[in-house]
């Protein structure tokens, strides 16, 4: 049997290796936000300057990996609920999700997605802890029973890399690999052959886990067989949608989650000493009069009007593809030399949206000192800056990285 599932795994490797873009037969996760307005209560409050002292020397630094369950629609909720259960944490990544927690998921991603952006620290980080959470889009390249067992050994094989290129990292203390959800079920919540496929990759990287990983820095996080003791409850549409969990979803499994995080997560030390701050990404580029292209995300822009009244320019991605540009046209009443704020959501890559750089039209006043930035979680702009840098001045949350500003 062992002998067989080998050859499928190898036979499977061949055939998805072969594809360019992705999976084949894989099917797309439709992604949408509530769209729901957010509230001061849900947004992080400032943290004083105590209190950021006091965090920096204390911060667990995780980077969160993955597909749209840990970014799209609800899924910044589980940095949120997260947040609440080890308040010392700080999220890492180069991606921005609606509440303005960092992260590295994308939506639609499946393992070879993960696997091909793995050595971009432009989408991947550097961080001491990863949470990774894939396999439900690998899944759903079964489309009858009979193809799952090759189908979950190629994930599993995947999967197992991504975790050892992680490791090979030298900052990487562990990794925290979370079973596939109980997801997605039909229209009757009856089992699907994407589920029961998800389900037995689980099973797999359990049997396996400590001949995968011998050295003991791989930790097993398993929201399966919980969720699946309370399986009626869980498929409820206030918990679980499609393949998404809700607000209320997320906060089940950040539960479960973060017991097992805080028995294995060491605090940095150092950040403390000095002047404390944020590192921020001026995603601008000033000679080229454009930005950097934009992973689909949310983001913040900034400018300094150089006259005061109104200023009216329109925001736009640089694609021939027409029906996935994101095109947004503003009018703002401005003050010269005092910075405006814009605050915008790109859209969902293959929904609407194809990653591109930006550029801006004014069709009335004109603006210096432009930024674009991933948004943070107190919903404002960082102190003007350009390429990378430190900002010490400008309101800090709970979950942001703290850093020394040298």
């Amino acid at each position: 049997m062992l002998k067989k599932i080998l050859f499928l795994s190898t036979f499977a490797s061949l055939l998805l290796t072969a594809q360019e873009k992705d999976i084949a037969g894989r099917s797309w996760d439709k992604l949408s936000y509530d769209g729901k307005t957010l509230t001061a209560e849900e947004l992080a409050r400032p943290l004083s300057r105590k209190e950021l002292l006091r965090r920096a020397d204390k911060q667990l630094t995780l980077c969160m990996i993955g597909d749209s369950v840990t970014w799209a629609q609800a899924g910044d909720y589980f940095r949120k609920e997260l947040l609440l259960l080890i308040p010392d944490l700080a999220f890492e990544g180069t991606h921005t999700a609606a509440l303005g927690y960092s992260h590295a998921g994308e939506g639609g991603d499946s393992s070879y997605g993960v696997l091909k952006r793995l050595n971009d620290k432009n989408r991947i980080p550097d961080a001491p802890y990863y949470h990774l959470l894939i396999g439900v889009n690998d899944a759903s390249a079964a489309k009858v029973d009979s193809k799952s067992p090759a189908v979950a050994a190629a994930a599993v094989e995947r999967i197992a890399r991504i975790v050892n290129g992680l490791l090979a990292r030298p900052t990487t203390r562990k990794v925290f690999l979370g079973s596939i959800l109980p997801s997605p079920f039909g229209k009757n919540g009856e089992s699907t052959v994407r589920e029961r496929t998800g389900s037995l990759i689980n099973a797999m990287l359990r049997k396996d886990l400590k001949k995968l990983f011998p050295n003991g820095n791989v930790v097993w996080i398993e929201y399966e067989k919980p969720l699946r003791q309370e399986l009626a409850v869980w498929k409820k549409r206030e918990n679980l949608i499609g393949a998404h969990p809700t607000a209320k979803g997320y906060k089940w499994i950040a539960g479960i989650a973060a017991p097992v995080m805080k028995k294995h997560m060491v605090p940095e030390k150092g950040a403390a000493e000095g002047t404390v701050g944020v590192k921020v990404v001026n995603l601008w580029q000033k000679k080229q009069s454009e930005s950097l292209p934009l992973i689909p995300g949310w983001y913040t822009l900034s400018m300094t009007p150089e006259k005061t009244g109104k200023i009216t320019f329109t925001l736009y991605s640089v694609t021939r593809k027409v029906k996935s540009q994101f095109k947004k046209s503003y009018t703002i009443n401005a003050q010269a030399g005092k910075r405006i704020t814009v605050n915008f959501m790109t859209g969902y890559q293959n929904y609407g949206y194809t990653l591109a750089p930006f550029k801006l039209e004014f069709t009335q006043g004109a603006a210096t000192d432009i930024m674009i930035e991933k948004t943070r979680p107190l919903q404002k702009a960082s102190r003007y800056g350009e390429g990378t840098f430190v900002d010490s001045v400008s309101p800090v949350a709970p979950g942001e990285r703290l850093v020394r500003a040298l």
